[in-house]
């Protein structure tokens, strides 16, 4: 590879320096003046944004995804099973939509769909995990206590009373298989979690 000649750039790099020497107070200015702009523009946004919202502008889908992420996810601990449930109908609807809109568009808006998709898929995940966990230990409270009530299940008493029934049979393998398809758990894990033993 050829050498380059450095001289240029020295020479450049020094007069660019006089240039700021010279200018530093203007320079300064029109650097605060940028800074202050760029914290304007990023107010204006966020006002534009919170306008959008209180006027109806904000797409229905948009302002309930911004809910799902800011509000419900941080509150999943405390809901019930049928929240829960409810959550997850919300969420498979607008995934459904999006893929509706997907159909119907143009490919060249493919890839946002794709996003959108992948962004209520991301919140759907966590509160299926967060209902099969819940139900899960649910379960193994009103295995330890047949006389447990739980709030949780409220809605859903049925769930309950086929767990108890297949509990009173001789053999565990039914429970097992219904503990499995609703809590999302394998069967070994289920065994040791209940203390179930062949």
């Amino acid at each position: 590879m050829g050498r380059i000649p450095i001289g240029p750039i020295i020479e450049g790099g020094k007069k660019a320096g006089k240039i700021i020497k010279e200018n530093r107070k203007e320079i300064t200015a029109v650097l605060g003046l940028l800074g202050a702009g760029g914290k304007v523009i990023k107010e204006n946004t966020a006002k534009k944004k919170e306008s959008n919202k209180t006027e109806g502008k904000l797409h229905h889908r948009k302002g309930r995804y911004d809910h799902y992420k800011i509000k419900i996810l941080m509150e999943l601990d405390s809901q019930n099973r049928n929240e829960l449930f409810q959550y997850i109908l919300e969420v498979e609807q607008f995934i459904q939509q999006i893929k509706n809109e997907e159909n119907k568009e143009l490919g060249v808006k493919k890839p946002i769909h794709k996003k959108r998709i992948k962004n209520w898929n991301d919140i759907l995940i966590q509160i299926k995990d967060k209902m099969y966990t819940k139900d899960y230990l649910e379960f193994i409270k009103i295995y330890n206590n047949p006389s447990y009530h739980s709030e949780y299940f409220k809605g859903f008493e049925g769930l309950v009373e086929k767990f108890k029934k297949l509990n009173n049979r001789e053999k565990y393998d039914d429970l097992l298989n219904y503990i499995a398809e609703i809590t999302n758990r394998s069967i070994e894990q289920i065994k040791k979690d209940f203390s179930l033993t062949d």
